[in-house]
C-alpha cells in the first residue's frame, strides 16, 4: 500500500475537462491571437470556414483566458488512480504496455515523490532480479530518509526482515545432496517479503 498512498497524497490536481469540438482548432486560435487577431467574432467566422460548427459563444470562452495573459484550457488526460500508478510503478518497464510506458514517464515528471518512490522500488527490483544483497543496506537508508510517511514506514519493517530480504536477493543456496534450491523464508506480517513490499508500495501512491 506504500505506493498507493505516495501517489493520494501527490495526485491533488482538478480533474480533467471534457473534450470538445473547439479542441482540433485551439492551436490555430493561439496562433491568430499571436498574430494580433483578438476579435472573438473574427475567430468564429475563421473557424466556421475550416468547418467549426459550434457556436460563437464556445470560441468567446475559449479565448478569454488569452485576454488574461493565461493560457487557453486544453484537454487534458485524466490522471491514474492512486493504485493505478501504484501498478504502473510497481510493473516491470518490460511488462508494461506502451500507453503506460509513454504515460509514466510523464507522471513522474511533475511528480518529484513518485519518481523518488519508482526509483526506489525498481533499484529493490533490480537487487531481486541480479539476485545481489549488497546494495541492501545504502538502499534501506534511503528509504528511511525518502522524506515520505508510507516509505519510512517501509523501511522500518524491511528493516526487521533485513535477513530474510538479504537471503532471498542473494545467490539461491542448495542443500546438501541435491541440486534444488532452498527456498528462503520470512517471518514479516505478510507472510513473505515480496508481499510486505506489495503492500507498502500500493500505499505510497495514495497518500
Amino acid at each position: 500500500m506504500s505506493a498507493v498512498l505516495v501517489v493520494e497524497e501527490t495526485t491533488g490536481d482538478a480533474p480533467p475537462r471534457k473534450p470538445s469540438t473547439l479542441d482540433p482548432y485551439l492551436e490555430y486560435l493561439r496562433q491568430r491571437w499571436d498574430e494580433g487577431q483578438h476579435s472573438a467574432k473574427i475567430l468564429h467566422e475563421e473557424l466556421q470556414a475550416k468547418g467549426y460548427l459550434g457556436h460563437y459563444q464556445r470560441v468567446k470562452m475559449a479565448v478569454a483566458p488569452l485576454r488574461r495573459g493565461l493560457p487557453i484550457d486544453e484537454p487534458r488526460e485524466r490522471p491514474p488512480s492512486p493504485r493505478e500508478a501504484a501498478r504502473w510503478i510497481t510493473t516491470h518497464p518490460r511488462h508494461r504496455n506502451p500507453h503506460i510506458n509513454e504515460r509514466l514517464p510523464r507522471l513522474l515528471e511533475h511528480r518529484p515523490e513518485l519518481r523518488l518512490t519508482h526509483d526506489l522500488v525498481r533499484r529493490f527490483a533490480t537487487m531481486l532480479d541480479n539476485r545481489d544483497a549488497v546494495p541492501l543496506p545504502g538502499w534501506l537508508v534511503d528509504l528511511a530518509n525518502s522524506g515520505l510517511a508510507p516509505l519510512a514506514g517501509l523501511a522500518g519493517a524491511l528493516h526487521e526482515d533485513r535477513h530474510a530480504v538479504a537471503q532471498a536477493a542473494s545467490p539461491p543456496l542448495t542443500t546438501p545432496g541435491s541440486t534444488k534450491a532452498a527456498s528462503p523464508t520470512s517471518s514479516s506480517r505478510n507472510g513473505s517479503w515480496p508481499g510486505l513490499l506489495a503492500s507498502h508500495s500500493s500505499a505510497t501512491a495514495s497518500s
